[in-house]
């Protein structure tokens, strides 16, 4: 098996890949290879050459960031039933949540070397892969505006990141959708927040979805309805301290196997996948059970 380490320079410490590089010399008998990110989606191309170059081989590649790394490594497989894939955090790494609080022993290189290998469920959609989750409204538009504030070159975290939090909580304005979930329908209706997830945390530290198995075909859906600003720190206060029985009296959270999407007025709309903003005029998405394989640390436990 080819061992593959893809670094994001910007989340991880600095001097990871040398780091990583000195550890990985232990190993006489490992086949490796580490490769530090340029660019943002450098992780796609990266995977998609190594995939083609070893055609014939076993391959299990090592995520070395955050969600965000993750999820445009993901984009890169053109059949991912094919690898293998591990994450060493770094960043925020919400899918891990759902197997553990410590990331410690994902941390551990020779735990990850070897580890034991499950199966995952993960999110395909018509606008790629996702392992965490999809979502839509207050978040991804707020989200939106912090990257203005980057481009800016106003910061690359802090001030981003409460940028982004203030216009979540205050600023941005519910759009209308027409949603359809297994068990839940509406048109017409006022959106703040849409999220779909195979794990149960975003950004960090907020509880939105109520069903962490990650191997069950089901993901959770939570509808945070547009009623006004009280309504919205409700919902953001219950899913910051993980209050499932709150957050369910807030919002509207069920489980599901699939979920379409689309304005009502047919315009184009923001939606985040793991981390990663894209923009599309619909989203169809489906949990695919147990499809993807996935590393856990050799000392870690579910």
């Amino acid at each position: 098996m080819i061992h593959v380490f893809i670094v994001n320079p910007i989340v991880c410490e600095p001097g990871y890949a040398m780091k990583l590089r000195k550890q990985l010399e232990e190993f006489p008998d490992l086949h490796y290879y580490v490769f530090s990110t340029r660019r943002p989606g450098h992780e796609t191309d990266l995977v998609e050459v190594l995939c083609r170059f070893f055609d014939n081989e076993e391959l299990r590649f090592y995520c070395c960031g955050g969600s965000g790394t993750m999820r445009n490594m993901l984009r890169g497989f053109k059949d991912i039933t094919r690898a293998e894939v591990a994450m060493i955090p770094y960043g925020t790494c919400d899918f891990l949540k759902a197997f553990t609080d410590d990331l410690t022993h994902f941390r551990d290189v020779s735990a990850m070397i070897n580890g034991e290998v499950v199966y995952v469920d993960y999110i395909k959609s018509n606008l790629g892969i996702a392992l965490n989750c999809v979502t839509f409204g207050a978040d991804t538009d707020s989200l939106k505006k912090g990257d203005e504030v980057k481009a800016l070159g106003l910061g690359r975290r802090r001030l981003p990141g409460l940028v982004t939090r203030l216009h979540a909580a205050f600023l941005a304005n519910p759009k209308f959708f027409d949603v359809t979930t297994d068990s839940l329908k509406f048109t017409n209706e006022k959106v703040t927040l849409m999220y779909f997830g195979n794990g149960s945390y975003i950004g960090g530290k907020y509880r939105m979805g109520i069903n962490e198995n990650v191997d069950d075909g089901l993901a959770s859906y939570t509808f945070v309805p547009g009623r006004g600003h009280f309504a919205r720190l409700n919902a953001i206060k219950a899913a910051t301290g993980g209050n499932l029985g709150q957050l369910k009296k807030v919002t509207e959270s069920g489980l599901s196997k699939f979920i379409k999407a689309r304005r009502t007025n047919g315009m184009s709309f923001n939606l985040e996948l793991d981390g990663e903003l894209c923009q599309a005029y619909e989203l169809r998405a489906e949990i695919v059970r147990q499809g993807l394989r996935f590393v856990l640390p050799k000392r870690g436990e579910r």
